[in-house]
């Protein structure tokens, strides 16, 4: 009699444990389904991040050729401007030095200006 009781003691104490280690095992797959959740959400906003960065950055890119071509045509349309044409030949013109100085030092102050803004937009991020 007392080794049945014995063995029913052992069979409840073993289920038990079962039981026990079961829901613990459970515990650890709900703690690790919620991580992975965590660590896929955070890729995906960091995936978001880089994405809008790299938008921004093409942006303030082609914004940056784009002022940079502007002062280029400013000079362009400068020195033509500032042409003179060339006695006893026709269709020849000259550029006087003083202009084109002129339209070098201009070119290099806006292309100073773009990469200025350049920096500044990429600096602050807007």
């Amino acid at each position: 009699m007392v080794k049945k009781i014995i063995a029913v003691v052992l069979v409840l104490a073993t289920g038990g444990a079962w039981v026990y280690l079961d829901y613990q095992n459970k515990q650890e797959q709900l703690a690790a389904t919620e991580m992975r959740k965590a660590i896929d959400q955070m890729r995906a906003q960091a995936q978001a991040r880089e994405a809008a960065r790299a938008k921004f950055e093409a942006q303030i890119n082609a914004e940056l050729t784009s002022c940079k071509a502007t002062a280029a045509k400013t000079k362009e349309d400068f020195i033509v401007a500032h042409q003179l044409p060339v006695r006893h030949k026709q269709g020849q013109f000259t550029i006087p030095k003083t202009a084109t100085d002129e339209a070098d030092k201009t070119l290099e102050a806006a292309n100073a200006a773009c990469q200025a803004t350049y920096e500044t937009h990429l600096k602050n991020g807007s």
